[in-house]
């Protein structure tokens, strides 16, 4: 009673306040703005009062799961029809109120439109709490579950720690981040039994919740501190980012399920720049790996470099042809002579054109000779093309290209979170960009658990000398990924590309899908027969060759920048789709081989580099160099050239010295005293 007293008095003392009514107005998800109209809505409560960055991060969350946002601004307790009414829709999924809105919000005619058939309801999210909101408010609308909020007061070393709450924190569960905010907020809630710390902060042996639920009367409300996430001190990069929108992710993610974005799979893959099929290619034994990869469970990539299309040992391409499962082939440059694909300025858009075309026709050359099936992937050597190559990837039917960087070379990257948060991207010739992780350093653990936890695949890359310390040096990380994620499927990054799209069930049973690449394979894990309606943006001057479905030509339109075609897939099955779009290639006229002779230099020595030079520590050190400066080619060669001559002089000098040494002794010994 004493909770609705005073309620009673606050609402009375707002009523003085002048009305300016219930306005609405309806965010469309970025992802789906010319997607679809069957659409999954989540309400947002706030009062005029209200901070805008409560309502930005939730807008991110909701774009990033594919939702539309509700926005309903109160500030009256006299009239809650309007807000009873957008909670009762049908395609709501949840709510999240502003805690300086409680006091115009009647509780429990709100509970009664979040409530559902027997007995449950839909989620509830109080934020932006703070030391400012009246305990008693806090008391009254959590039901006792949590007495009040409180400021940091001198931190030490905190950090962010997840708790144990696998419903809602899955793979994130018990992760912790250095580098929490040293300003902010926290929950002090009355005991375990009715909440639930999913974020905390924690600084020695303290542990300030910031984001946990409760549980009211059959319902689950969370509760997010004020300002915790507007000062995040970690440094960029994706776990960055996902720390500053982390309640909101979690409590959308929670909320949609599949309703909203999502990947049909976990995926993951481990590439290796360079190596031909050479046993052992320096430090990389094929045979080991394999051994490693099958006791471990990964699958690896060799990142190949057409020029070598016809140097395959057949030892080595009987052990890929007998395990596709563990290993694949992917598509790195053509004659990898440095930056191959650059700025125009130091090679044109037609020359790059030419080694794609070329690189094409390695490749299939490369096939025909081993019968080992090749992804269309680019693997860029050092680093990504301008944008005008990605263009004519797509032009040639490329599925995607995968580098440590996915935005195109002189290009910016965009500001959405859903670039920030997704490894992959369109934005760029409505080409499918995807970044990957280097493994030359210490991969963070939160690194690989947010990857899992949003559902990226985590693509990772080495060289041949990851392996200097033994052949078995991925399996920690393999073992990390398998523990955060048993399901994660390990396989080529063809199969990634074309499972690379999102899904999410529609309110009619059926499934939207959002389509990257230019190759979708279709999958129904549902227990019934379902149409998929698939849309894939289309821009760019490419004409559509063909759109077909397991091979048959099949119905498509276009509209509003987006290629549409509905697809029926029975229960338990797949189905496959392809687009292809028209250019001049001929593979037939196209000569695979090699006339440039810097080319050839450069590619033994390379082989040279890596097969033998990294075998000692001077030459793994300058190695190291190498990749670290991406030296040019003329560099590469001037400098083994200097080392050659260097090694000339040193071996005459040597032999010059040992001469007189050899003189000098004969001499003594001639000069001996005869005993």
């Amino acid at each position: 009673m004493m909770y609705e007293k005073r309620m009673m008095r606050i609402c009375k003392s707002m009523t003085k306040i002048r009305f300016v009514g219930i306005l609405w107005a309806v965010c469309c998800s970025l992802m789906v703005s010319a997607a679809s109209s069957d659409a999954t809505d989540l309400v947002f409560i706030h009062s005029p009062k209200s901070s805008v960055a409560e309502q930005e991060r939730l807008k991110r969350a909701t774009d990033f799961y594919g939702l539309n946002l509700k926005v309903v601004a109160a500030d009256s307790p006299i009239d809650d029809r309007e807000i009873s009414k957008a909670v009762q829709g049908k395609e709501n999924v949840g709510v999240a109120i502003t805690a300086d809105a409680l006091a115009f919000v009647n509780r429990n005619s709100l509970r009664r439109a979040l409530r559902r058939g027997q007995g449950e309801s839909i989620p509830l999210l109080i934020m932006g709490i703070g030391t400012e909101v009246d305990p008693e408010v806090l008391e009254y609308w959590t039901d006792g579950a949590v007495l009040s909020c409180r400021r940091f007061e001198h931190l030490l070393q905190p950090q962010y720690m997840f708790g144990r709450v696998e419903e809602f924190t899955s793979q994130l569960t018990n992760l912790q981040i250095p580098g929490g905010s040293q300003d902010g907020s926290y929950l002090v809630p009355v005991g375990e039994t009715s909440t639930k710390p999913i974020i905390s902060v924690r600084d020695a042996q303290k542990v300030f919740p910031v984001f946990m639920v409760a549980n009211a009367q059959k319902m689950k409300i969370f509760l997010a501190a004020k300002s915790q996430w507007d000062s995040i001190s970690i440094a960029g990069g994706i776990v960055g980012v996902f720390l500053q929108v982390a309640p909101e992710i979690i409590f959308v993610r929670y909320c949609a399920g599949e309703r909203g974005w999502h990947l049909p799979h976990h995926f993951a893959n481990f590439t290796i720049d360079d190596p031909w099929l050479r046993q052992p290619y320096g430090y990389l034994d094929y045979k080991g790996l394999l051994r490693e990869m099958e006791a471990h469970n990964f699958h690896t990539t060799i990142a190949f470099i057409p020029w070598n299309f016809n140097r395959s040992e057949p030892e080595v391409v009987a052990l890929f042809q007998d395990h596709p499962e563990r290993f694949s082939i992917s598509i790195h440059g053509n004659n990898h002579d440095h930056k191959e694909f650059t700025d125009y300025r130091n090679k044109s858009l037609d020359v790059q054109i030419g080694d794609l075309k070329q690189s094409l026709a390695r490749m299939d050359n490369f096939e025909a000779l081993t019968k080992i099936p090749y992804d269309r992937v680019m693997i860029f050597p050092h680093s990504i093309a301008p944008e005008g190559t990605l263009d004519a990837l797509k032009t040639y039917n490329y599925l995607a290209t995968v580098n440590s960087s996915n935005v195109p070379e002189g290009s910016a990257g965009p500001s959405d979170v859903s670039f920030a948060l997704r490894p992959i991207t369109v934005s760029y010739a409505g080409f499918p960009s995807i970044a990957r992780y280097s493994t030359a350093g210490l991969i963070p653990e939160e690194f690989l658990a947010v990857n899992e936890f949003l559902g990226n695949p985590i693509l990772l890359y080495a060289h041949s000398d990851f392996f200097v310390n033994g052949i078995n040096a991925f399996d920690t990380i393999a073992d990390e990924i398998n523990k955060r994620e048993p399901d994660t499927q390990w396989c080529g990054l063809g199969k990634i590309a074309s499972h690379f799209y999102l899904i999410k069930l529609r309110n009619d049973s059926n499934y939207d899908v959002l389509a990257f690449t230019g190759n979708i394979s279709l999958e129904n894990a549902s227990g019934r027969d379902a149409v998929f309606h698939l849309q894939k943006q289309e821009i760019g001057h490419q004409l559509i060759k063909s759109v077909t479905v397991d091979g048959r030509p099949y119905p498509y339109r276009k509209e509003n920048g987006y290629l549409n075609l509905n697809v029926a897939v029975s229960k338990g099955a797949s189905r496959n789709v392809s687009i292809q779009y028209q250019n001049d290639l001929v593979l037939a006229s196209i000569d695979p081989s090699s006339n440039s002779t810097v080319v050839c230099l450069l590619r033994l020595a390379s082989d040279f580099r890596d097969i033998y030079l990294a075998r000692s520590k001077f030459g793994l050190a300058a190695i190291r160099v190498y990749n670290g400066h991406h030296l040019k080619p003329l560099q590469v060669l001037g400098g083994m050239a200097v080392l050659l001559i260097i090694c000339i002089v040193v071996g005459f000098r040597l032999r010059e010295f040992l001469g007189t040494r050899r003189l000098e002794l004969k001499g003594i010994n001639s000069r001996s005293p005869i005993d």
